[in-house]
């Protein structure tokens, strides 16, 4: 099972096209005064507070004796040029995430624009999990000469525990240098020298890091920067910008009419999935729950204290706003919610961060002249679009998709797609070779007779038809044909025995391993 040297991406999705990005990139003035006014504020802060976060990781990886990089930021003037966004979880990127990335920064940098990618440090999970392929240690020896090897997807982890992506903490350097071996072994078995080679620097470099102490946030960001992956790109974590006192004032438009926004939010869901033909009550996210006493809202509430979160809940009593969390009592508000009010929330380590679609609608309507959207967020956001056409009653500044794939084993898995569809097509290869003839699924021999049965068949289906019109008996045309009608299948099913024996031994995690685009970044050159 040996990987291509070089892995190419392929399943690559760019909407609209590359060559028409540069039309949508303007600097976008937005059809709302109080809107505009925000934004330009929120853009000067966003590229300042960026670069401070930028010198302040480089200034880490300083620490652990890891080269910054000497290529230009792609910083700027924001009031004279555009600006680009992207972002993701602070997670072990794979290829599609790589792909974004390097496609927002290589447009950004062409085309004279402020490029920043937002860290969203707010959800929760494994930010150092990672996907690989490995032998079982139970396998066969004799298992390895097959076509499709015995090896499996595997999941390991460079993180201590899951939780909130913004507190997670690395394993320690011996652990990660464990990890490092074992997963080098397990390459070395299936002859995946390269691989192995870019394991060992980057799991190195992550070791390095967490001798400083380093967050799996922070390590993820800097280690992707050591091997060029966004390392131009400004970044900055979601928790900074709600901070901002912009966010702050458009979190607590929403909070003066919680019910009327959720009942507007509900209704663009349901017209979205309406027109879309979208029958998942959940998809692209479910409705807010809204009871007598209580609505949800979509933001966070986060306690970075206690490093949890929860759905924010708010409750109104004549004047009272309560703001819940899991239940309990946040803060209270009497009267109007400026964005003052909720600062003092701040001091006490508490933020109330956006999620879901409204992410991307603060981003877009307070940064962005183009937002990039891997396939996930590009269809989420169409739902953005007209959610924001609604409620704030302007357009929203445009985005746009980039997504591809790069496998570890890209022969594989052609074969392994080809096999799966002459599987699904085996009857009708048997019995009706003639519609594959010109598609090279037959080998060269295999063909040539098919062509020679085929013809003297269709020869003898010609006779039988003259026989009938004549009134006369066709039956030992018709023995002739079954004899062969059988020759055919029979000759079909001995080109496919074995491969098919081979495929139908393959386990699901032994297809998962061949058909993986979530392998790390590490794992290519």
């Amino acid at each position: 099972m040996k990987s291509s040297a070089v892995p190419e991406y392929s399943d690559i999705q760019i909407n609209p096209s590359l060559k028409n990005w540069a039309s949508l990139l303007t600097t976008v003035e937005l059809d709302h005064a109080q809107l505009q006014q925000l934004r330009t504020s929120a853009r000067q802060r966003l590229v300042e507070s960026a670069v401070d976060f930028v010198r302040r990781l480089n200034a880490l990886a300083d620490d652990a004796d890891l080269n910054t990089g000497t290529q230009p930021m792609l910083s700027g003037n924001p009031s004279e040029q555009p600006l680009v966004m992207t972002g993701h979880q602070p997670v072990v990127f794979h290829s599609g995430l790589t792909f974004k990335y390097e496609t927002t920064e290589a447009f950004a940098s062409q085309n004279n624009a402020i490029g920043i990618a937002v860290v969203i440090d707010t959800d929760q999970g494994d930010a150092g999990q990672f996907s690989y392929p490995a032998i079982p240690d139970n396998t066969e020896p004799g298992e390895l000469s097959d076509a499709f090897p015995a090896a499996e997807l595997q999941i390991d982890s460079i993180a201590e525990s899951l939780g909130l992506y913004g507190h997670g903490r690395l394993k320690s350097a011996p652990e990660i240098a464990q990890i490092s071996d074992t997963l080098c072994q397990r390459l070395e078995e299936l002859s995946m020298t390269t691989a192995v080679t870019n394991v060992r620097e980057a799991l190195l470099q992550f070791g390095q890091l967490s001798a400083v102490r380093a967050s799996v946030m922070q390590a993820n960001l800097i280690t992707r920067w050591q091997h060029g992956i966004g390392s131009r790109l400004l970044e900055i974590p979601l928790s900074s910008l709600a901070s901002f006192p912009e966010m702050l004032t458009l979190t607590s438009d929403i909070l003066k009419q919680p019910r009327r926004f959720a009942s507007a939010y509900n209704a663009a869901l349901e017209m979205y999935r309406d027109e879309n033909n979208i029958r998942n009550a959940a998809n692209p996210f479910p409705n807010l729950k809204v009871t007598d006493d209580t609505c949800e809202l979509p933001f966070w509430v986060i306690s970075h204290n206690r490093k949890t979160r929860h759905a924010l809940e708010v409750q109104l009593d004549g004047n009272v706003t309560r703001l819940l969390a899991n239940g309990r009592v946040v803060d209270t508000f009497a009267g109007n919610i400026t964005p003052d009010a909720l600062e003092p929330m701040l001091l006490q380590n508490i933020q109330i961060v956006p999620r879901g679609a409204l992410i991307t609608a603060f981003l877009r309507l307070l940064f962005s002249d183009l937002f990039v959207h891997g396939t996930g967020g590009g269809r989420y956001d169409r739902f953005t679009d007209e959610f924001v056409r609604t409620w704030w009653n302007i357009e929203p500044p445009p985005f746009a998709v980039a997504s591809a794939s790069r496998y570890l084993f890209p022969e594989l898995r052609s074969e392994l797609a080809r096999l799966e569809h002459i599987q699904s097509q085996l009857r009708d290869l048997q019995y009706n070779p003639q519609r594959y003839l010109n598609d090279s699924i037959f080998t060269a021999d295999l063909q040539q007779r098919l062509n020679v049965l085929c013809q003297e068949k269709q020869d003898l289906v010609d006779q039988m038809k003259r026989r009938h019109s004549a009134g006369e008996s066709a039956q030992d045309i018709g023995r002739q044909i079954q004899t062969l009608t059988n020759q055919i299948r029979d000759d079909v099913s001995a080109e496919f025995e074995r491969p098919l024996q081979k495929l139908n031994r393959l386990t699901p995690e032994q297809r998962d391993a061949i058909n993986c685009r979530t392998y790390p970044w590490f794992m290519f050159r």
